[in-house]
């Protein structure tokens, strides 16, 4: 394949929803869109929240990892879908690209409109907009960018040694600065290995070896 790595499809739905720490039935439900017939006989029809690098095989790209990553804020708030719908559309509509949430234009300038819109119905959601501003800011950090303000690779949310890079182990979490795939050390650390062999193995400190154990299997059992 040719092109930009973070444009090729690589997860599937269930692993996508993994490692961004949501539920996969959330996570397909933003990538399928709604197709219905209301009680009145109306046709409705919504896009999907992410257009996905690969629809007929429900893959997802890095981008539209992170792009989930974005939207997850939104759970936390409680948002309205129709809210969350409302406020991506106006953000396409202003900010151009693919991939809008995605664009520095949208951390420098577009992220209190899109906050704005996400809390028309403020009452309908768990928290206010300062709330809404905090969360939001929290997973913007956790986005690493190119200098054209594009992500480059992400740090899954609460995780404290885990990075996802798609030019590394196929985009699947490593251990930061290590590039050691965190699923070989959970795996053989589930099989009965130590965490100071696994250290030893690797030339990890037994800190990392621990922490990256920990939130390999937070997302497993997420």
């Amino acid at each position: 394949m040719r092109g930009d790595v973070r444009d090729f499809p690589r997860y599937g739905i269930t692993e996508a929803a993994f490692y961004v720490r949501i539920p996969a039935s959330t996570l397909l439900a933003w990538t399928r869109g709604q197709d219905y017939v209301t009680s009145a006989g109306k046709h409705v029809i919504f896009a999907p929240l992410i257009d996905l690098a690969d629809p007929k095989n429900k893959l997802l790209s890095f981008y539209n990892l992170v792009e989930a990553h974005m939207l997850r804020s939104t759970t936390e708030c409680g948002v309205p879908l129709a809210n969350v719908r409302k406020a991506l559309e106006y953000i396409r509509e202003t900010i151009p690209g693919e991939h809008p949430l995605l664009m520095h234009d949208f951390e420098v300038s577009g992220k209190e409109v899109f906050i704005r819109h996400l809390g028309d119905t403020v009452n309908a959601t768990r928290y206010g907009q300062l709330a809404m501003r905090k969360i939001l800011a929290a997973h913007l950090k956790r986005i690493v960018r190119d200098t054209h303000g594009l992500p480059i690779r992400i740090f899954p949310i609460k995780s404290r040694r885990l990075v996802i890079d798609p030019q590394f182990s196929s985009g699947k979490p490593t251990v930061k600065d290590r590039g050691i795939t965190a699923s070989v050390l959970w795996g053989r650390n589930k099989t009965g290995e130590s965490i100071p062999e696994l250290a030893k193995d690797y030339g990890l400190t037994q800190l990392e070896v621990k922490e990256a154990i920990e939130d390999y299997e937070w997302k497993v059992a997420a």
